[in-house]
């Protein structure tokens, strides 16, 4: 008996909100000389092909070439590409359609029909999970990174050291079960998932209409359990839902209502003292963008953005930036100038689904996901030290004057301001702001809302990565806890317990449901990062009063 033939691996790409095949395709591609395009059939089903050649008569490098060795250098270029879409009855929504495509192919297509997340909705649904080959993730943490790693004999999620909140996974390469392709010769097959799927697929009409119902039955299933987390939060690149997703940012930025406010993006922050003004750019009309004191607050930043126009607002976001400095005559800068809409914080619901803007990307959140870093917040505010009263923030009090009070309640020294400088933080760092006897270590901030919670929450983690690691800070520490009359003998290697204490200027208390979708990942990531040093963790609302006295 003869071997059959296997399948021919090929990159397929699914598209919605098509109800006519030449929305999938590019206008360019559709009139272009050296394009055609025309109605076809897939085993029995509407299909469309496009097929043509990219072509330059000179390539762009000749120029350089020419310059460099005084010749002259004439190369043309010819690059084939082709694209076959395929519809195929009988879906709840009838506008999805697949396209097949070859060479350069997946030029052709419209970037706003692309669902972007089907390659790896199908891998999260098939691949073998103690045999994941590379991950591409990003994480949203201090410094909001992507980075991809590959490990060539395979291994589970842990091995790639991937946790379970704030890490989206963009692309995956996996064996994967998809034995019920037609060519697949009834074995596990090597895919890659990301916005696109890249399998061996059938060599006949028929065969490739039962792998496309194949990979769709697929997508109505549930993902492994065992990589579920890696379906429950997606970086948004559809150019049609993120045009959406502005749209309704536009929105909340004219009625000024809604889920939106101002976070830190401290990723964007070199040094982690606090700072004492900003220089805004391109934010207001007129005279407004000078020096300011203190730090950004959303009311001011809403204002500024109230004196353009209201169909000028959204551009305005991308057109501004602030920068930040120490020292309150700006002559010490302590971040480069940062893009406004990595300031912004915003969610929304869209069609079913919860969208969250973090530093100046849309993310997708499952439903479970929102649920997981509800709970887990929940469970990191329940927990309270009765040793620890922390007296209410008088009205009058700004940060320096309530922790140097808060400093003498306790028993501890205030080292609010009082930086430590090391070989690896040259230009210093705050240890904490109140040290308490047993080692406790006081991190505390005004904040409105979520716009200094991630930055008090990356001060926390610096300080205490520092001080488990590195002797030097331990003994500037203890230097610090000596002049301020303290007595430094009681700190050991490391933190005993971390205090992140928060205020909200208008009294309310701060609880985990005030907190934005992302100030809470980062709080679950920075709680289980300090825990699992042995370093105790305890977050605190500190209440409101009109003054000292009363």
């Amino acid at each position: 008996m003869a071997k059959e033939k296997p399948g021919r691996r090929t990159t397929i790409y699914r598209m919605t909100g098509v109800a006519d095949f030449k929305e999938a395709i590019r206008d360019k591609y559709l009139e272009a000389d050296g394009f055609e395009h025309q109605d076809v059939e897939v085993g029995g089903h509407p299909g469309f092909l496009v097929t043509g050649a990219m072509s330059r008569d000179k390539a762009k490098w000749c120029a350089a070439v020419s310059d460099l060795t005084a010749q002259d250098i004439e190369v043309s270029g010819i690059t084939p590409a082709g694209v076959i879409l395929i519809r195929i009855p009988g879906f709840e929504d009838d506008e999805v359609v697949h396209a097949l495509t070859y060479g350069m192919g997946f030029q052709l297509l419209e970037p706003g029909k692309i669902d972007n997340l089907f390659g790896q909705r199908i891998a999260i649904r098939t691949a073998s999970p103690d045999e994941l080959r590379s991950l591409t993730v990003t994480t949203m943490d201090e410094r909001s990174r992507t980075s991809r790693s590959t490990i060539p004999q395979g291994d589970g999620l842990r091995g790639f050291g991937l946790g379970d909140v704030g890490e989206a996974v963009s692309r995956i390469v996996a064996p994967a079960a998809l034995s019920g392709l037609s060519r697949s010769g009834g074995k596990p097959l090597q895919i890659r998932g990301a916005d696109a799927l890249n399998v061996p697929i059938g060599l006949t009409g028929e065969e490739v209409i039962a792998d496309l119902l194949l990979l769709e039955q697929l997508l109505a299933t549930d993902p492994n359990p065992e990589l579920k987390l890696l379906d429950q939060l997606a970086i948004v690149k559809n150019p049609e839902t993120k045009s959406q997703l502005e749209d309704r940012l536009s929105d909340a930025l004219v009625s000024g209502t809604g889920s939106i406010a101002l976070a830190w993006p401290h990723e964007r922050v070199d040094e982690n003292g606090t700072p004492d003004s900003w220089m805004p750019k391109n934010l207001w009309t007129g005279g407004g963008n000078k020096l300011r004191q203190g730090q950004p607050e959303w009311d001011e930043v809403k204002a500024a953005l109230d004196s353009h126009a209201p169909e000028r607002r959204l551009a305005r976001v991308g057109q501004a930036s602030i920068q930040l400095f120490r020292d309150a005559e700006g002559d010490e800068p302590i971040s480069q100038a940062i893009p406004l809409k990595r300031w912004i914080a915003f969610e929304c619901d869209h069609d079913g689904q919860r969208y969250a803007l973090y530093d100046g990307a849309w993310y997708q959140l499952h439903h479970d996901y929102a649920d997981n870093i509800n709970q887990r917040t929940e469970a990191i505010f329940s927990q309270v030290d009765d040793d620890l009263v922390f007296p209410a923030w008088a009205s009058t009090e700004d940060e320096e004057a309530y922790n140097k009070r808060l400093a003498t309640a306790l028993g501890g020294v205030c080292l609010d301001r009082k930086l430590i400088t090391t070989s690896l933080h040259r230009r210093g760092m705050e240890a904490c702001d109140v040290y308490l006897p047993d080692g406790t270590l006081i991190h505390v901030k005004k904040t409105d809302k979520s716009a200094a919670v991630s930055h008090l929450l990356a001060q926390a983690l610096v300080s205490a990565e520092a001080l488990c690691s590195d002797l030097e800070a331990r003994q500037e520490l203890c230097t610090r806890i000596s002049v301020g009359g303290g007595n430094p003998s009681t700190f050991g290697s490391k933190p005993a317990r971390i205090i992140i204490a928060m205020h909200r200027g208008d009294g309310q208390a701060i609880t985990a449901q005030s907190l934005f979708t992302f100030s809470k990942v980062n709080l679950v990531r920075q709680v289980a990062t300090l825990e699992e040093r042995g370093i105790d963790v305890r977050v605190i609302s500190i209440g409101a009063c009109d003054s000292v006295d009363s």
